[in-house]
């Protein structure tokens, strides 16, 4: 602790025609503020905190040590699917600093609104990974077509409706339901995870997918970033990762 700061609490002490309560403990000097409550006079500074965009680039930056953070216990939090933060142990006002937060970039992906069939072609294409039912639900967009409304039967299940079979023929063909797609709605590193939707179609010829997994896959999409984060900061001891 500086000279100055030190002289001045003292005198401030004087002042008020009280001992000296300055004290030193484990090498830091306190002022005991209302004689039980102790203050330290030179807390530990953090410098702001440090936006980043990638879990690899967290990882780069904790093994790094670039601002002493290896020299104290620090907490990793998974605060959901597209957002960690880095907390300093707390201190001696039970005050937490975060130091770090790493938000994922993530497509906007808007669900239960109703697209044109080439805009929903595009954003299955764009935003969704090429796996499990993505091909299926994209044929069936790309040959649909529609007259008028009676070329939709649906029974609040499932639609029938009419698409192309060939160049001049057409076919009746059921909406596939529900079906399963990986959107990418967390960091670029771990796995998308797989989710329900209901695919419907309405008398417009638009297309809409509504979600039907309950939101399951926030806790999967979770447990695969702390999963991912434990194995990449393995061995170090002073990081605790909670998701």
């Amino acid at each position: 602790m500086s000279e100055n700061i030190k002289a001045v609490v003292e005198y401030g002490v004087e002042l008020a025609g009280r001992e000296e309560k300055v004290i030193e403990i484990d090498g830091k000097d306190y002022y005991d503020a209302n004689n039980y409550r102790m203050v330290e006079l030179e807390p530990k500074r953090y410098p702001a905190c440090l936006e980043l965009r990638t879990l690899a680039s967290l990882v780069d930056y904790l093994k790094s040590d670039l601002n002493g953070i290896n020299q104290e216990r620090v907490m990793v939090v998974v605060e959901n699917p597209t957002e960690v933060s880095v907390y300093s142990q707390d201190d001696e006002r039970s005050v937490r600093t975060r130091l770090v937060n790493v938000q994922a970039l993530t497509p906007s992906i808007h669900f239960a609104e109703w697209e044109e069939a080439s805009d929903f072609n595009v954003l299955l294409q764009s935003k969704f990974q090429d796996r499990d039912d993505r091909w299926t639900v994209l044929e069936f967009a790309s040959a649909l077509r529609i007259e008028n409304a009676a070329d939709i039967k649906d029974d609040g299940v499932s639609q029938v409706t009419t698409i192309k079979d060939g160049v001049a023929s057409v076919a009746k063909a059921k909406a596939p339901n529900p079906v399963t797609l990986r959107p990418y709605r967390t960091f670029a590193e771990v796995e998308q995870p797989a989710s329900q939707f209901i695919f419907r179609v309405n008398k417009r010829a638009e297309m809409a997918l509504f979600e039907a997994d309950g939101g399951a896959w926030r806790l999967e999409a979770v447990n695969n970033i702390a999963t991912y984060l434990k194995e990449a900061l393995a061995g170090q001891e002073n990081i605790t990762i909670l998701a």
